[in-house]
C-alpha cells in the first residue's frame, strides 16, 4: 500500500456531473438514453472517503468524458479486437475461481471484442531476471512478484511468440500467486501498462481466507459467489484502464480506485453515465455492438447465473427504467 496522503481530494458537487458527461444531443438514442435518464435514481454519489481509502491516499482529479476523448489510446479496429487472458501458474486450486466463468460474464462489458484464454505459463518460464522481482511479504509470509516484472514478460511474450497476431487488443495476465508493484506497497490487486495493452491482477487476496488458501477447506457457495464477484470486479476494471479510462471520482461505480477489501466489496458492477458513456467512446467504429439495453439483459442473466443478488435488483432495476422511458 502506499504511504501517502492526498489532501487535495474534494468531493465533485452534482451540478458538475453533467459537465463532466458533456454534451449528450448528438448521441444515439439508446447510449443517450442510459447516460441521461433515472441517474438519480439509479446511481449513488462518490461516497464520502474515510482515512485509509483510495482518494485519501492517491492524487485523483478525475478525468471527463472531453479529456478521455482527448487521449491517445488503443480502439478497437478491423480484426483487433480479441482481449487474451494468459493464466500464469496453476488454477487448478478448488477454491480458485473459473476463468471461463469470469470471461464469459465480464465479455458483457465490451461489446464487439473477444475474449480468449490462453494456454497456461509457469513462473519458472520467466527469465531469471524476475529472480530479483520475488520476494516474501512480511505481514502474509507468502512468495510475491513484482508486477512489473510480469507485465515486462508478457511484452516480451508478444514479441516472440505472437509478432504476427492481427487479432490482439490487449493481454491481460491473471495468477493466483500475489503480486505487488514497488518495494515500499504492501500489495496491489491489479496494475495495468496503458501505452503496451497489458494487465495483470492476482486473484490470491480475493478469497476471504487468504493468506491460508492452501489449508482451506473447500469453498462455502457464499465463499465462491464472493470470490467470483470480486474477480469479475477487479478483472473488468483493470482491461477498462486499458482502453484509457482513469479512475471514476463522480458516482460510486466499478471504476472507482480500492485500497482494501472493503473498498473492493463497496464497488458496484456496473458503470457510472460518465463510464459507460466513455466506453462507448472507447470503442471506435465498433459503436454499433455497444447497445446498452442487450448487454444490460446479458448482465441480468449473468447475474442469476452466478446469484449475485443485488447486481441481479440493479439491473433489473435499470432495465425497467430504461425500457419504460423508451416505451413513452
Amino acid at each position: 500500500m502506499c504511504a501517502c496522503s492526498n489532501r487535495e481530494f474534494s468531493l465533485r458537487k452534482d451540478n458538475q456531473h453533467a459537465n463532466v458527461l458533456g454534451d449528450t444531443d448528438k448521441l444515439n438514442d439508446d447510449i443517450r438514453r442510459a447516460v441521461t435518464i433515472g441517474i438519480d435514481e439509479c446511481f449513488l454519489s462518490f461516497p464520502k472517503p474515510k482515512p485509509g481509502d483510495w482518494v485519501s491516499l492517491h492524487q485523483e482529479k478525475g478525468q471527463t468524458v472531453q479529456e478521455f476523448e482527448r487521449t491517445k489510446r488503443t480502439v478497437p479496429h478491423t480484426t483487433y479486437k480479441t482481449i487474451y487472458i494468459q493464466p500464469i501458474g496453476p488454477f487448478d486450486h478448488p477454491r480458485a475461481p473459473s476463468l471461463e466463468t469470469i470471461c464469459e460474464f465480464s465479455s458483457n462489458y465490451f461489446p464487439g471484442c473477444e475474449l480468449e484464454i490462453l494456454p497456461q505459463i509457469e513462473f519458472s518460464d520467466f527469465s531469471k531476471h524476475l529472480k530479483t522481482g520475488k520476494r516474501i511479504n512480511k505481514y502474509s509470509k507468502q512468495p510475491q512478484y513484482l508486477a512489473g516484472f510480469i507485465i515486462g514478460h508478457l511484452k516480451k511474450m508478444r514479441r516472440r511468440e505472437r509478432k504476427n497476431d492481427r487479432k490482439e487488443l490487449f493481454c491481460v495476465g491473471v495468477t493466483m500467486a500475489d503480486i505487488y508493484p514497488e518495494a515500499s506497497w504492501n500489495f496491489v490487486y491489479g496494475l495495468a501498462s496503458i501505452d503496451d495493452g497489458i494487465g495483470i491482477y492476482s486473484f490470491a487476496r480475493l478469497d476471504p481466507v487468504f493468506p491460508d488458501i492452501e489449508t482451506a477447506r473447500p469453498c462455502t457457495d457464499e465463499e465462491r459467489t464472493l470470490i467470483l464477484r470480486r474477480a469479475v470486479g477487479v478483472f473488468v476494471h483493470e482491461v477498462i484502464h486499458l482502453f484509457g479510462l482513469e479512475h471514476c471520482i463522480y458516482y460510486s461505480c466499478l471504476m472507482n480506485g480500492s485500497e482494501s477489501e472493503e473498498e473492493m466489496d463497496r464497488q458496484p458492477l456496473y458503470l457510472c453515465p460518465v463510464c459507460l458513456r466513455k466506453m462507448y467512446s472507447a470503442m471506435g467504429k465498433e459503436k454499433q455492438h455497444f447497445n446498452v439495453i442487450q448487454m444490460y439483459t446479458k448482465m441480468l442473466d449473468g447475474c442469476k447465473r452466478l446469484n449475485l443478488k443485488t447486481e441481479l435488483e440493479w439491473y433489473e432495476n435499470r432495465l425497467n427504467i430504461l425500457n419504460r422511458t423508451a416505451d413513452n
